[in-house]
């Protein structure tokens, strides 16, 4: 997989697991590390990089501990199926968020923009169970 890839899905990554993370380092009193390095990707920083700073090195195995971090490429390493009718806002390829609402119903967001998150944008596709999410 190219490096680009592997930063697209990163990003990806970052996305859609930023307020489970976020929630990891606020119980671990590390909030602003964790805002430090999303802020670097924010201003356009690589995934990758974050990933490795924030204890992930998406170069190793799931799981594999290692002095400088855990093994985070079994996060990404097969396609995620798309139900959705909503993507990435930004105009690029550099993101593939793909999602649906949540149980609740609620919009998804998209916090690698602004922490306080962006909606993702509705597309025209149909998920693949009949309706939207």
């Amino acid at each position: 997989m190219t490096d680009r890839a592997l930063e697209k899905r990163a990003r990806t990554w970052l996305c859609g697991q930023y307020l489970n993370v976020r929630g990891d380092f606020e119980e671990d009193d590390a909030l602003d590390e964790f805002e430090d390095v999303y802020d670097q990707v924010r201003a356009g920083g690589s995934a990758l990089a974050a990933l490795r700073q924030l204890g992930h090195d998406p170069a190793l195995a799931l799981g594999e501990r290692r002095k400088d971090g855990i093994g985070a490429a079994g996060l990404w390493s097969e396609e995620t199926e798309v139900n959705s009718v909503f993507r990435c806002p930004r105009a690029s390829d550099r993101c593939t968020a793909r999602r649906t609402r949540d149980e609740a119903g609620a919009w998804p967001m998209c916090y690698l923009d602004d922490p306080d998150g962006v909606p993702l944008t509705p597309t025209a596709a149909q998920p693949s169970h009949g309706g939207p999410g």
